[in-house]
């Protein structure tokens, strides 16, 4: 873990990236690194929003990092979603100038967790597909799977791809994911696997069929007669 004994004083807002009725996104800086600082809103926001469910969404990434840092050895999963770098739990939100107005009628102090930047990032989209993206996408949620981890909201939104690198495809928003011991898998959780790589496969399908006329040459050298318009993020 990069971040250990967080204080929110010493973190400085740059930027609001977006919000949601259960969290913020900010693009921070601390202790000299700019990264993503994701915060979840206290029990007290919405109804059924408990404590044990803060705890839990902190206690899936320090986890899901261990499960990573133990098996990434021979799979790339490491690099399929922003590096994992801290959390800030129960802090007071009138530190976090000038953004505190997003928590202050929250009823219970929120909690936070701290990702690595990466900068570029854009939705998949029928400009930016290549044929390599593609296949990492699948390939992905395969590797992820093979690390015996469900994603559990492999939605478009939630997959990057970064604008400089044509072979990385990110994961993002892991808050669900659940971890499974890969050698006592049950039938329900195969099932789960199979199911999520078949909705990635449909997403993938989606992006592939305005190219169906050229099925048997590259994406990328279709490209730019096929799309007209960059759809951006």
């Amino acid at each position: 873990m990069a971040f250990e004994n967080v204080d929110a004083l010493e973190i400085m807002f740059k930027q609001q990236l977006c919000s949601s009725d259960y969290s913020v996104v900010f693009l921070v800086l601390l202790r000299s690194q700019t990264c993503i600082m994701k915060v979840r809103h206290g029990p007290g926001v919405l109804d059924g929003f408990t404590n044990r469910r803060v705890v839990s969404w902190i206690s899936t990434y320090l986890s899901l990092q261990h499960i990573i840092d133990l098996r990434s050895k021979g799979y790339a999963i490491v690099e399929l979603w922003p590096q994992f770098l801290g959390t800030l739990e129960k802090f007071d939100p009138r530190q976090c100038q000038p953004f505190r107005k997003a928590f202050i009628e929250d009823q219970s102090l929120p909690s936070a967790i701290f990702l690595a930047y990466i900068p570029n990032l854009d939705m998949p989209n029928l400009q930016n597909c290549t044929e390599k993206r593609l296949e990492a996408l699948v390939r992905g949620v395969r590797e992820i799977h093979e690390a015996s981890v469900r994603h559990r909201d492999p939605k478009p939104r939630n997959i990057m791809v970064i604008n400089d690198d044509p072979d990385r495809v990110v994961w993002v928003d892991v808050d669900r994911a659940e971890t499974y011991n890969k050698k006592q898998l049950t039938d329900r959780q195969k099932d789960f696997l199979d199911e999520e790589e078949i909705m990635v496969r449909e997403f993938r399908n989606g992006l592939v069929s305005p190219l169906m006329p050229f099925i048997f040459r590259p994406v990328e050298v279709f490209a730019q007669y096929i799309f007209v318009s960059v759809m951006r993020h």
